[in-house]
C-alpha cells in the first residue's frame, strides 16, 4: 500500500508538471568578487578602493584559510582593476595561497577594460594590458580548460559548478551567446541528477528596481531573460551566483536561488560564505577591510554617481545607498522539496 501511495503521489506531481528535487549534498564555498587587484593602485575604478586592492584580497584568502568548513572559492570576476601582467601574475600569487581548490570566471575588467568606466554604455578597450586569452591561459585548471571562458566541474560527488562566461568586450553590460546558450543546455542535460550551481560575473535576475530600467541594467546579462529559460528547464539547477551589482541581495525565481555577492574592494568590502543543503540556501558576507581602510571604501561609496549619485541628494539617499549596500549581511533561502 506504501509503495501505491507514494507512486500515486508522484503521478500527481507529474501530472502537474513537477519533477521530484533531485539530492542536494550539502556544500559550503566562498564567493570572492570585485576585488580589483592592482600591482600599482593607481587604476581608477568607480567606488572602489584600489590602493589597497591586493592587502584586501590577500585579508580574504587568509580569512578563507582560517575558517573551517569552506570547501572551495569562487572567484566571480573583476579580480584585477585592469589586466596588465604584473597586476595579473600578483592576483594568481596571492590565490595560490588558499588552501581549498578555486575556480574562476572572469568579469570585464580582467581583460582590456573599458576606459570610462562601469556606467559607460559604450566604452574602448584601453591598450598595453594583458590580453584576454593571457587572462585564461592564467587560471587553466582553475575551472577554466582551454580557450573558453566558460566551463563545469564536478566539485564533489553530487555537486557540479557551472562557470558562465558573461563578459560582452568592450562593454560593460554582459551577454551569453547562443553557442554558449547552447552548450549550456547541453551541459545542464549532462549533469541530471546532480545538484547544480550556476556562477557567473554579471546578473541573471533584477535585484533592485533600478536594474528594470536604464540606470543599472547594465549591471545584468542584456539577454537574462533567455538565459533564465536555459536554466529553468533543468531541475538540477538549485542556485545561480553573480557579482557585477557590488552588494549582497538574492531572490527566489522559478524556484531557483539567485543571490549577488559583494565587492572585495567596494564598501562593505567582503567576500561571501553560501552554504547549500537539502532544505536551504545561507549566504554571509564577511568584512575583510581594517577600519581605516573601511571608512576610506564608504566615503568613496559616498561619492559615486555610479553608486550612490542614483539616490536622491541628501541624507535620505545616503541612508538608502549604504543601507543597500551594508545590507543583507546574512540572508537564508527556503529551498522547495518540488520544483516545477
Amino acid at each position: 500500500m506504501r509503495r501505491v501511495a507514494i507512486g500515486m503521489i508522484l503521478a500527481v506531481a507529474l501530472a502537474a508538471g513537477c519533477t521530484p528535487a533531485v539530492p542536494r549534498p550539502p556544500v559550503t564555498f566562498a564567493v570572492m568578487a570585485g576585488a580589483y587587484c592592482s600591482a600599482e593602485g593607481k587604476v581608477a575604478v568607480e567606488g572602489a578602493v584600489v590602493a589597497e586592492s591586493e592587502g584586501l584580497l590577500e585579508r580574504a584568502v587568509a580569512d578563507v584559510n582560517a575558517r573551517k568548513g569552506v570547501e572551495f572559492v569562487i572567484v566571480a570576476g573583476d579580480l584585477l582593476a585592469r589586466a596588465d601582467p604584473l597586476s595579473l601574475d600578483r592576483a594568481r600569487s596571492i590565490l595560490d595561497e588558499l588552501r581549498v581548490p578555486y575556480f574562476v570566471t572572469l568579469g570585464e575588467h580582467d581583460g582590456p577594460a573599458p576606459v570610462r568606466g562601469d556606467t559607460a554604455d559604450t566604452a574602448e578597450p584601453q591598450e598595453g594590458g594583458a590580453s584576454r586569452s593571457t587572462v585564461l591561459w592564467t587560471f587553466q585548471g582553475h575551472g577554466i580548460t582551454g580557450p573558453q571562458g566558460y566551463w563545469a566541474r564536478e566539485i564533489k560527488p553530487g555537486v557540479v559548478v557551472v562557470g558562465l562566461d558573461t563578459v560582452n568586450p568592450g562593454r560593460p553590460a554582459g551577454h551569453v551567446d547562443g553557442r554558449q546558450l547552447a552548450w549550456l543546455d547541453r551541459t545542464l542535460s549532462a549533469q541530471r541528477g546532480k545538484m547544480v550551481i550556476v556562477v557567473g560575473h554579471h546578473g541573471l535576475m533584477p535585484l533592485h528596481p533600478l536594474d528594470e530600467g536604464e540606470t543599472w541594467r547594465h549591471l545584468l546579462v542584456d539577454n537574462a531573460a533567455e538565459v533564465r529559460r536555459v536554466l529553468e528547464r533543468h531541475a538540477n539547477v538549485v542556485l545561480v551566483v553573480t557579482a557585477h551589482h557590488h552588494f549582497a541581495g538574492g531572490r527566489i525565481a522559478g524556484r531557483i536561488v539567485y543571490v549577488a555577492s559583494p565587492s572585495i574592494s567596494v564598501w562593505p568590502m567582503a567576500y561571501h560564505v553560501v552554504r547549500v543543503d537539502q532544505q536551504e540556501a545561507e549566504a554571509v558576507w564577511v568584512a575583510v577591510a581594517p577600519e581605516a581602510v573601511a571608512r576610506k571604501g564608504l566615503e568613496k561609496l559616498l561619492a559615486s554617481q555610479a553608486y550612490c549619485g542614483v539616490f536622491p541628494e541628501g541624507e535620505d539617499g545616503e541612508t538608502t545607498c549604504v543601507r543597500l549596500f551594508g545590507g543583507n549581511k546574512s540572508k537564508l533561502y527556503r529551498l522547495p522539496s518540488i520544483r516545477p
